[in-house]
């Protein structure tokens, strides 16, 4: 019998260039706490290449992969650099795939907190990863991840400011809902 408790597990998630990397990496640091990669940032550095429609399994079956490896790190507190239901919105997105078999796992997998990175961040083109989109797809991204989240159950909250100050409000929602 397994006894050991899950943690409370944190995903930061919305539209490209929003910071989701970058704090999920501070408070990683701050707070001591395992955090997992994004698989499809992950793919497209190892492969030199833009993501096509079949990759979309690849990638989920890698994502779950990552989050789990960081889940078994810690009883405590996780935090992931966007999870499945990403995957999902990108494969609806990009691919007009509704990704049925990852929306299912994604349920199954879901998190405690969702912290939504608006987009009120500059836009910055990268190459293969961001090739497809641009600054006008945000705000369209955003309410679609937003949508699916709040229709999925899950807890959001929106995190929006610059530099330090985007830093401060993340870490004040994962206060609100973790106060450990």
């Amino acid at each position: 019998m397994n006894t050991r408790s899950a943690p409370y597990r944190v995903v930061f998630t919305g539209s490209e260039c929003t910071g989701k990397s970058a704090l999920a990496r501070a408070l990683s640091a701050e707070r001591l706490a395992p955090y997992s990669d994004e698989a499809a940032r992950l793919f497209v550095t190892e492969k030199g290449r833009e993501i096509v429609e079949p990759d979309v399994a690849v990638i989920a079956a890698r994502q779950r992969t990552l989050e789990d490896t960081a889940i078994e790190m810690s009883t405590v507190l996780v935090l992931h650099d966007t999870d499945l239901f990403s995957t999902v919105i990108y494969a609806r997105h990009y691919f007009g795939n509704n990704a049925n078999e990852v929306l299912a796992s994604a349920r199954d997998r879901r998190a405690h907190l969702y912290l939504l990175c608006d987009t009120d961040l500059p836009w910055q083109n990268e190459p293969l990863q961001r090739s497809k989109s641009n600054s006008q797809d945000r705000a369209a991204l955003t309410a679609a991840f937003n949508t699916l989240l709040q229709a999925e159950g899950c807890c959001v909250e929106v995190v929006r400011g610059i530099g330090a100050s985007r830093l401060a409000n993340a870490r004040a929602a994962l206060k609100r809902h973790y106060p450990h």
